[in-house]
């Protein structure tokens, strides 16, 4: 698994245990559409920091705690 998948893996996970939209997520950060739905449709292999910071400061969590769970353990960086 790659980073960005871990991240669109993660945030999906939240927003189900939240009962939060994408919409509402998208809304609240002001993150772009398309980076949203890019992450959640895994197009891409790399994902900005501050893109994971501004959802996980969405959720009310620090950085450290977005990454707490098993998504994040065997990251593949090159693919």
């Amino acid at each position: 698994m790659n980073l960005a998948q871990a991240v669109s893996l993660r945030t999906q996970e939240l927003l189900k245990l939240h009962g939060i939209s994408q919409y509402k997520l998208i809304k609240d950060t002001l993150l772009n559409k398309s980076t949203i739905y890019t992450l959640f449709k895994e197009r891409r292999q790399d994902i900005k920091l501050s893109t994971v910071y501004l959802i996980a400061d969405f959720f009310g969590m620090t950085l450290a705690e977005f990454f707490d769970c098993d998504y994040f353990k065997n990251i593949d960086i090159y693919g």
